[in-house]
């Protein structure tokens, strides 16, 4: 007897496995999974790809999805269903994926089974995908290098364990798709996350207030307002060079950012006798009416409206600050307003419509770094306060202004002999206050045109 029960539980071919009973295969399925997850030697012929499995596995990685967002993060959230269609999009990368291993096995594992060992991956990639989001400069390459190399021993050892045989032409086709599916998120900005910030929640947005309300009144007078402020600053125009400011505060959600641009405006006024040509364009959800809205559109119009009101000698500092993204945006928000993003590509083509020639933009932001290869020409001088790949501190409303704000605009530019130097300044105050706090350097960023420096002069 004791032989034959040894014997039953050898048997380990398809038929017995899919005759044993269906919840207990199910966990055993996952068990093995499981193990082949971590790296850790399994028979393949109990990976048979069951629906129960399959399904389960659908559950609980969508469970572990909603969950570890909110551990990982360090903000308050709030339940969203608006990324549903994104999240579909990332489901339906993981059938094709596992369409593709099942079509280039040979032998072939069958879809079924090929589908499961795709999802048995998924934990990984959605810790990486979060994790991603918090980490800078060197170590995000090594977490990328990480997962990269964890997903060909896992897809060559799991279709090993399949096939009975090494799959090199499967594995390697798997790598070039995920890694051309990952581009292609990225490049159409898909967001599978089901959490947003509390602070964007639109649902709550039109509360007691009305916010959505009150903001379609306010927007509906915008173009008007901005005409009527450049109007003012033609008044003040002169034939003589002149300077010209223009703020951009784009998270309104966060008093910190209209607070840096107006002090922004203040410090460049003084130094630049530019306040009499200064023009505000800031998102504050306590003040929705004090300035005209930051958007990309009324950003637009009022360039183009004050290029035709500046003189060929003229220089038009422009100052923006929000929360930066690694996409080379910036984020734009208001209460009452859906969330968008002012991209450097956009930026810059926007300044060239306008005309106008000599310009100094600072970008007060999170990876702003990126804005400028897309800004910087001999004509103009780009000052970012972080590297493309690096964070800025201090965007928080227990703060008067950032890190940067501190250091550039309040402690720096004011006395410093040049633009120049009072970015060196700058630079050096923010290391010194980040190695203190012993947080990754921000690593401000910044290119002087050799006209514009003259210009300055």
């Amino acid at each position: 007897m004791a032989t034959n029960l040894a014997s039953a539980d050898a048997d380990t071919s398809p038929a017995s496995a899919l005759a044993s009973p269906p919840l207990r295969s199910v966990v055993a399925e996952l068990w093995a999974l499981a193990r082949l997850a971590l790296l850790m030697p399994v028979d393949g012929r109990r990976i048979q790809g069951r629906d129960g499995s399959i399904a389960l596995l659908g559950i609980l990685l969508l469970g572990f999805w909603i969950a570890i967002e909110p551990v990982l993060r360090d903000r308050a959230l709030a339940f969203s269903p608006y990324s549903l269609p994104d999240l579909a999009l990332i489901a339906l990368g993981a059938l094709a994926l596992a369409w593709l291993l099942a079509r280039l096995c040979q032998p072939a594992p069958g879809y079924r089974r090929a589908l499961l060992l795709t999802l048995g991956a998924m934990p990984v990639a959605i810790f990486a995908s979060l994790a991603a989001e918090k980490l800078v400069g060197t170590w995000f390459y090594v977490l990328i290098a990480a997962v990269v190399v964890y997903g060909l021993l896992y897809f060559a050892r799991g279709l090993r364990a399949l096939t009975g045989r090494q799959q090199f032409k499967a594995v390697a086709a798997g790598a070039l798709a995920t890694c051309a599916f990952v581009f292609a998120v990225d490049y159409l900005r898909v967001n599978p996350s089901l959490w947003i910030r509390a602070d964007e929640n639109l649902s709550a947005l039109d509360g007691a207030g009305g916010e959505w309300t009150q903001m379609a009144r306010v927007q509906f007078g915008q173009q008007a307002r901005i005409d009527a402020e450049i109007a003012k600053i033609a008044a003040q125009a002169s034939p003589t060079p002149e300077s010209f400011f223009v703020g951009f505060a784009g998270y309104g959600m966060q008093e910190v950012f209209a607070r840096e641009i107006e002090l922004a405006a203040s410090v460049i006024g003084a130094r630049y006798d530019a306040g009499a040509r200064s023009l505000l364009l800031v998102n504050d959800k306590q003040d929705l009416e004090r300035w005209p809205l930051a958007s990309e559109p009324a950003l637009r119009h009022a360039l183009r409206r004050l290029g035709e009101v500046m003189g060929d000698e003229d220089v038009l500092f422009l100052s923006l600050s929000s929360h930066g993204e690694r996409d080379a945006a910036l984020k734009v928000t208001n209460t009452g307003l859906v969330p968008a993003k002012l991209r450097a590509e956009a930026l810059a083509d926007m300044l060239r419509e306008s005309g106008i020639k000599w310009k100094v933009v600072m970008v007060s932001a999170c990876y702003s770094g990126s804005f400028v290869d897309a800004l910087a020409d001999s004509r103009t001088a780009v000052i970012t306060a972080a590297a493309s790949d690096r964070k800025s501190f201090g965007c928080d409303d227990k703060r008067q202004l950032t890190y940067f704000g501190e250091a550039f605009y309040r402690d720096a530019l004011r006395d410093a002999p040049s633009l120049k130097a009072a970015f060196e300044t700058a630079r050096g105050e923010l290391q010194a206050k980040e190695t203190r706090g012993g947080i990754t350097p921000s690593m401000p960023q910044a290119s002087f045109g050799e006209e514009i420096v003259q210009r300055l002069k």
